[in-house]
């Protein structure tokens, strides 16, 4: 769920702004008058942002801390019944990467170079959030989540296959497959990139559902690395929820 944000003009219009658009003027299309928008502090707090200076996870955080909204029992699903179900989704983010070793080209006694890779070291910050759903909304979760692992199921199965079609291919046609070496490595070598990206950043179906989350899009957009994890379901109080 993305925020939105929005200035009254003197008639009485409501007009919608970004956050870049702090500190500037619009036009009305009702009166044509020129409205002063404020600093993206106010636009914020206007929008019934209580923690306006904090970072998204910081906020997400607060609310948490606090069990105030988007915490406090309302369904992330439709936003208009009560949660009856809690599922949490574990959000880890890498806080800092710091490498101790440069690595690099180093001669051996026997006069061979060796390369060696610097050692690293990360430092990850989880933080675990319930996505409340009451009871129609979580039918829909557990059956989009069935779903997705069917789909996974399938994408396995489909790769195995293609994998030992490829290995009979590889059989009959040694000297092809030799002479395409250094091209079929380069294919697999991006495939491999591509979904390893994938599945450490959100999987589609998690993220149709905790986009509905106020500040979990910008917090998720403001990190370049991170993993998430979903738990299994349980019945949902509102003191169940803890930070």
């Amino acid at each position: 769920m993305t925020e939105k944000y929005f200035v009254e003009c003197g008639c009485g219009i409501k007009l919608r702004v970004e956050l870049f658009e702090a500190g500037t003027t619009k036009l009305c299309p009702s009166c044509k008058s020129e409205v002063k928008v404020p600093s993206s502090t106010k636009l914020k707090e206007l929008s019934g942002d209580k923690y306006p200076l904090l970072r998204p996870i910081e906020k997400i955080q607060q609310a948490l801390s606090n069990r105030e909204p988007p915490f406090d029992g309302q369904c992330h699903g439709c936003d208009v019944e009560q949660a009856t179900y809690q599922v949490p989704v574990t959000l880890s983010m890498m806080v800092e990467r710091s490498v101790n070793d440069e690595g690099g080209l180093r001669p051996t006694v026997t006069g061979n170079i060796l390369l060696y890779t610097g050692a690293a070291e990360e430092l990850w910050q989880s933080t675990t959030l319930p996505l409340l759903l009451c009871p129609r909304c979580h039918l829909r979760f557990q059956a989009a989540n069935f779903r997705a692992k069917i789909y996974r199921l399938i994408k396995t199965f489909s790769l195995l296959v293609l994998g030992s079609a490829f290995l009979c291919f590889a059989y009959f046609y040694t000297e092809l497959i030799a002479a395409l070496a250094g091209v079929i490595s380069l294919i697999g070598a991006i495939a491999w990139m591509i979904q390893f990206r994938h599945t450490k950043k959100l999987d589609p179906f998690v993220n149709e559902w905790l986009c509905q989350i106020r500040w979990v899009p910008e917090a998720l957009a403001a990190e370049d690395e991170f993993q998430l994890s979903v738990g299994e379901s349980s019945l949902f109080t509102p003191r169940e929820v803890t930070a």
